[in-house]
């Protein structure tokens, strides 16, 4: 799904030894599941990966991603109005 895709320069930092935060807010479907896809490839096995999200569905899709390439969901959470964080933990290569 994210073969040949380049995640923008600057979205996805590194916050601290194995967290990262890729911040999504603006973008709309499909843009938020490829990105995700394509940085939980990029990131080291065992690292955090914050999602920044405000498009509503995105909340239901980035998840799915998550698991559909086999890393695993750690939760959503409401950072204000409109606006959430979804972690994820890569566990595989």
């Amino acid at each position: 799904m994210s073969q040949g895709i380049q995640i923008p320069a600057g979205l996805l930092r590194r916050l601290e030894p194995n967290r990262y935060q890729l911040d999504l807010r603006g973008y709309t479907c499909p843009y938020p599941q490829l990105y995700t896809a394509r940085a939980l490839k990029e990131i080291e096995k065992d690292a955090i990966l914050e999602i920044l999200i405000d498009n509503p569905p995105s909340r239901e899709t980035v998840p799915r991603t998550i698991r559909n390439n086999k890393q695993e969901y750690l939760g959503t959470e409401t950072q204000g109005p409109g606006t959430w964080k979804i972690l994820a933990r890569k566990i595989t290569d």
